[in-house]
């Protein structure tokens, strides 16, 4: 069982991104910001928002961290691992395009990930049918998505066109 820690994420954000990962079969333990312990290793640390967030320290594998959502102020946040960046901007390293009426879109993984140490995700675009609303969800689905590719699941669907489909 992996293990997730999110820090900054609201009960959308978080609801959602259970529901893609149950979806692609990726069983994980969660902690929430009031749950994390600095001197814990997680296996990813989710950086959805700095607001509150105050003197942080994070060790994880691989460290997803939302770059609309990050505020520049002086938090003292510290997170070791490899890093993934998210959002809508086209220099992330996983955004999205091509969003349409809440319920498609094009995941685009933009650079090479290293996943089990010798391997390699090259960069792809997957098209996504799936019920969202707003910024949370669909940032969610960034993080579910990409961490099932991590963890290597059958996301066959996706990568030879077909459809991934997520009803709320």
């Amino acid at each position: 069982m992996k293990t997730i820690a999110i820090i900054g994420g609201n009960k959308a954000f978080y609801s959602y991104l259970v529901k893609v990962l149950k979806l692609l079969d990726v069983e994980v333990k969660f902690f929430t910001k009031y749950a994390v312990k600095n001197e814990t290793y997680y296996d990813y640390v989710v950086f959805n928002s700095s607001s509150n967030i105050k003197d942080v320290l994070i060790n994880g594998g691989y460290c997803f961290v939302n770059m609309e959502s990050i505020g520049y102020k002086n938090n003292n946040v510290n997170i070791y691992g490899n890093l993934i960046t998210y959002g809508l901007g086209s220099k992330n390293t996983v955004t999205v395009s091509s969003m349409e009426d809440n319920n498609s879109f094009v995941y685009c993984l933009q650079r090479e990930l290293n996943y089990n140490a010798l391997e390699r995700l090259e960069p792809q675009e997957l098209p996504v049918t799936m019920n969202f609303n707003g910024d949370d969800e669909i940032y969610a689905a960034m993080v579910g998505i990409t961490i099932g590719l991590i963890e290597g699941k059958d996301i066959g669907s996706l990568n030879k066109g077909k459809k991934l489909t997520i009803f709320s």
